[in-house]
């Protein structure tokens, strides 16, 4: 045989191993889009379940609430679980939570859970241009005992000031002179639009929490030392903790709640209630008097009437998590109105530990 059939032969073996090698290749790349196809259409359908199984657990709270929740009024807290209780016991005493609030269903298993108005103190009750003189006692108390902030000092005016003008409807810095305003103290269009990237003063209630982040004396300009800025975080990281926005119950033209239902309240805003001087607050030692001779029913009567769901659904042998959150509002015996409906929820994580109020942003150069 001649060296050019060797040859030959030769050429012909490396083209059937680069053959083989680019059909393994080929065949390799095809296994692992099918694996990644099979993975994406069973998360697609774990989503889907979810959903349906978190979808159920809302249905089931819209049924506890048609049932218990103004026919069996009180609503409490129940100390071993932190849970909300519609209804006594038999005996007249609390009760703990209904077991079906967590259930297996579609091949995952369903956590559901009532939020009331009156876990914290209604941020927009404390700052009311109605109440001029109130609110601006109970913010300067706030301020003194719980943000470190020098009593009759120009800034505890200014703050206590600039949030009773983000929200009020006038344009006069520090309010009008008649309902006890300190002209040139606080803040209104003039030093908001002053900055680079100015903005209106609200001139409306709170919608969040996070525009006390926006207010003059707590918005973090250029200039700040670190120490200003880390005492600015502070005080709106306090008022975060122990106040909110019942944004839900807001829309619909009302307050949340005026009084505190002591049921629910923790001893932490108990404890802030008392120390600002919140209108009817009971001390904290007559507080926890009466929850534990009344086994944590101090009041019967019904509060706001507003409750947010908030169902969980994991399915099993997956990563696949779902919430949904929607809210209600009892309109009468018979009928709850939806107000607020998140297929998506994602819950925002607070550390009960942090003060600094990291959460507001950087003012950049």
């Amino acid at each position: 045989m001649d060296n050019s059939s060797k040859d030959e032969r030769g050429v012909a073996l490396m083209m059937v191993l680069w053959v083989l090698i680019l059909l393994s290749f080929i065949a390799l790349e095809f296994a692992y889009s099918m694996r990644t196809e099979v993975e994406v259409t069973k998360t697609f359908r774990d989503e889907v379940q979810a959903y349906y199984v978190a979808r159920a657990g809302i249905e089931l709270g819209r049924y506890e609430l048609a049932i218990c929740g103004t026919k069996l009024k009180p609503h409490y807290r129940d100390s071993a679980t932190g849970r909300l209780v519609f209804g006594k016991g038999d005996d007249g005493e609390a009760k703990p939570p209904p077991a079906c609030r967590t259930f297996e269903l579609g091949g995952g298993k369903c956590d559901y859970e009532f939020e009331a108005a009156s876990d914290k103190l209604p941020l927009n009750k404390l700052v009311d241009p109605a109440n001029y003189s109130g609110s601006q006692g109970m913010i300067k108390k706030f301020l003194e005992k719980y943000c470190d902030v020098e009593p009759a000092s120009e800034e505890e005016s200014d703050i206590t000031l600039s949030m009773l003008d983000w929200v009020d409807d006038d344009h006069i810095a520090g309010g009008s002179t008649q309902s006890g305003g300190l002209p040139g103290l606080g803040a209104e269009d003039d030093w908001y639009k002053s900055h680079d990237c100015g903005y209106e003063c609200k001139d409306d209630r709170f919608e969040s929490e996070d525009e006390l982040s926006l207010i003059h004396g707590l918005h973090i300009e250029r200039g700040d030392s670190e120490e200003k800025i880390a005492k600015k975080k502070k005080i709106v990281s306090a008022f975060k903790r122990y106040f909110k926005v019942n944004t839900d119950l807001d829309n619909e033209g009302r307050l949340a709640q005026s009084d505190i239902f002591y049921n629910t309240a923790s001893s932490a805003v108990i404890q802030v209630a008392y120390d600002i001087n919140w209108p009817g607050c009971m001390s904290p030692e007559e507080y926890e008097r009466q929850k534990e001779d009344k086994g944590g029913i101090i009041q019967d009567g019904f509060a706001a009437g507003y409750y947010a769901i908030v169902s969980t659904a994991i399915m099993n042998n997956s990563p696949v998590q779902r919430q949904i959150r929607a809210s209600f509002l009892a309109l009468d015996q018979t009928y709850w109105k939806p107000l607020y409906w998140n297929d998506n929820y994602i819950p925002e994580y607070i550390d009960p530990n942090q003060t600094d109020g990291s959460d507001q942003p950087e003012v950049k150069e």
